[in-house]
């Protein structure tokens, strides 16, 4: 069964992946500058919003754009290691922001900084893949290279 997208789904999924990109590189930049920030500026803290309900915010934001993206590319081209970095690299962004107060810093970072960075390359390389698709799709070299349209 083929899957087409219309060209209204086909810029919504382009756009997606963009929002998509630009919402995990802010998880990314938060997860990273924030330890450092209160740690030089610790007068800060009563200022910044509230830990859990943040990274909550943050978390299903993410994967809701992440869904709006993924699911259409991963129809066209079926990468099933896309799938995969996308699930690993989800599952961490929401131990996370479900974990509260029960992760040491240390294991927060270790676990958020790649979860958004993987994210922040999947949306890209979902992209990629959907672009490789819709020209192998038109073309007969696809075949010899082992790539699916």
């Amino acid at each position: 069964m083929s899957y087409v997208l219309s060209s209204s789904q086909a810029h919504l999924r382009r756009h997606a992946d963009l929002l998509g990109a630009v919402a995990s590189g802010v998880c990314f930049l938060h997860c990273l500058i924030t330890p450092l920030v209160i740690s030089l500026f610790p007068s800060i803290i009563p200022y910044l919003p509230g830990d859990a309900w943040f990274h909550r915010l943050l978390a299903i934001g993410i994967v809701l754009l992440g869904a709006v993206a993924f699911i259409p590319g991963y129809r066209l081209h079926r990468r099933k290691a896309l799938l995969l970095l996308i699930g690993i690299s989800i599952s961490f962004i929401l131990i996370v922001a479900w974990s509260g107060e029960s992760l040491n810093r240390a294991t927060e970072l270790y676990l958020s900084l790649p979860g958004s960075g993987m994210l922040v390359a999947a949306h890209p390389l979902n992209r990629s893949f959907c672009r490789q698709y819709l020209a192998c799709k038109s073309s007969d070299t696809c075949h010899s290279t082992n790539v699916a349209p």
